[in-house]
């Protein structure tokens, strides 16, 4: 976690290259840059916790072999 010199370092020169007019626009896109990419990999996630914490699928139990009789080749007359 970034402790506050790293946060105020960023803010200053975020300051000095977007200018002091364009910095709160810029921050709220950064923010919802953030909160879209932090929601998509929320979704992410309860999706792969979903699919890997499924049971498993109960096979079908094996169908009983039919009883039809093997052909058997005709004879030539």
């Amino acid at each position: 976690m970034p402790d506050l010199f790293e946060i105020a370092l960023i803010l200053a020169i975020a300051l000095i290259v977007v200018g002091p007019e364009r910095l709160p626009e810029v921050m709220r896109t950064v923010g919802k840059i953030l909160r879209e990419l932090r929601l998509a990999s929320n979704t992410v996630l309860h999706e792969l916790t979903d699919v890997l914490e499924e049971p498993p699928a109960k096979t079908p139990a094996s169908a009983p072999k039919s009883e039809t009789p093997a052909i058997k080749p005709t004879e030539n007359k």
